[in-house]
């Protein structure tokens, strides 16, 4: 008798099982033994399609979903693979730019139900053996396979890409990556496979060192993004080397580099999949952006949302908001994880005209508590949340701190009146 016999006995199994979002390092498993051994008892569909792995600090999510744009409108089936998801697990895994249907969640888990039984696995390795399995079965022409954590030990590293980007080494998650940016890019450089080339993006120094030597160890090319010297002026992007301008959507001038990865990597894939110049220029240009990356939150107000949680990518979402307006002339809306409370960043959510502060409801979410001595910030509760968006209506309001706080924005922030 199967236990998954309709959709809600799928969302009970995986609720049942730690996340990350909720609990931290404990729900991962940094060993690529389990993913093995499950995805080899259900006939290696990580082996059956082409892909494109994609690890970094920032910019993973934009680079992934920006990929995924240029190859589908040069005809091809694309698979992305992306976590977290913001407001629904489908989102994770997506064939043809649309998400996978409750029916074929439903089926894959009803295939995999033994192995379930036989091999645990984390929630982040079920989702990533999903992924494979659909793309496989779909039958997609390439696949933009995002990182979860890392990349040496990261549960997708088991395919073998036609070629890996490392996007960019900053600060982030280092109880498990180490404490240096040189240990962070080692286990980045952990996807790069060997004779396979990897694009760089916006790395340099000691890290960038480090990446060069591994790639060296595995007789991978190195293709440097910055040898294409991307500009950025007013949302326009421009590859001087190339001789190639975009005028883009991008609000954020750190999307200068995830261009021109997009474009080394296209360029180098050209023969095995020829995309137009002039197709390439249409996506870029036509992309409206990866969720939570700078979302306009509602078509009538100034409310975006970003989901920046480290130095690097706070940084960029600020030099955004205040090229619209100076920051003491802004109101923050900030929500955090308690692993990420330090000193260093919480001077990004100083000097603003009035921030609010939202709990989330993880044991892993910051609390009132762990803040209100750290800033000048007041606390929004649900039951205020009518009063003081109203009072915003006419303000520039910049939501971030976690790109798990999205669905709490979007829900709030939607339907205001």
């Amino acid at each position: 008798m199967s236990r998954f016999k309709s959709i809600d006995d799928v969302w009970a199994f995986l609720d049942s099982i730690p996340m990350f979002q909720k609990s931290g390092t404990s729900a991962a498993n940094f060993s690529l033994d389990a993913i093995r051994s499950f995805c080899e008892k259900l006939g290696n569909p990580q082996d059956r399609f082409p892909s494109i792995h994609v690890a970094g600090t920032n910019g993973k999510g934009t680079t992934c979903y920006l990929l995924e744009k240029v190859y589908a409108d040069a005809g091809y089936k694309t698979g992305l693979f992306t976590s977290p998801h913001l407001t629904r697990y489908n989102e994770r895994v997506r064939v043809a730019q649309k998400e996978i249907s409750d029916e074929e969640l439903l089926v894959f888990f009803q295939t995999a139900e033994n192995l379930f039984n036989e091999i645990k696995l984390s929630y982040f390795e079920i989702s990533t053996v999903l992924a494979f399995w659909v793309f496989a079965n779909k039958e997609v022409d390439i696949a933009i396979i995002e990182t979860g954590l890392g990349g040496r030990l990261d549960s997708t590293n088991i395919i073998n890409p036609e070629i890996s980007i490392i996007t960019s080494i900053g600060l982030d998650h280092q109880n498990v990556l180490g404490d240096t940016v040189e240990e962070i890019a080692r286990e980045k450089a952990g996807i790069i496979k060997e004779r396979k080339p990897v694009v760089i993006g916006d790395v340099t120094g000691t890290a960038l060192v480090e990446i060069q030597k591994i790639a060296t160890q595995k007789k991978s090319r190195v293709l440097l993004s910055k040898a294409l010297e991307p500009e950025w002026d007013l949302s326009v992007i421009t590859l001087k080397k190339e001789e190639i301008s975009f005028k883009t959507n991008f609000r954020e001038p750190v999307n200068r580099w995830n261009v021109a990865i997009v474009w080394k990597v296209v360029q180098e894939l050209q023969e095995r999949f020829p995309a137009e110049e002039k197709s390439i220029v249409h996506s870029v240009e036509s992309f409206e952006g990866a969720p939570g990356r700078f979302d306009k939150l509602n078509p009538e107000y100034e409310w975006y949302f970003s989901g920046s949680h480290n130095a690097q990518a706070l940084e960029s979402s600020l030099s955004a908001v205040e090229a619209m307006k100076q920051r003491e002339d802004t109101v923050l809306v900030f929500s955090a994880m308690k692993d990420k409370l330090s000193p260093e960043l919480m001077v990004f959510f100083e000097g603003f005209k009035q921030a609010y502060f939202i709990e989330q409801e993880s044991e892993r979410a910051a609390k009132w508590e762990d803040i209100k001595e750290l800033i000048d910030a007041k606390l929004l509760t649900e039951d205020r949340k009518e009063i003081i968006l109203k009072e915003l209506k006419t303000e520039l309001v910049i939501f971030m701190g976690s790109f798990y706080f999205y669905p709490i924005v979007k829900r709030w922030t939607t339907n205001v009146s």
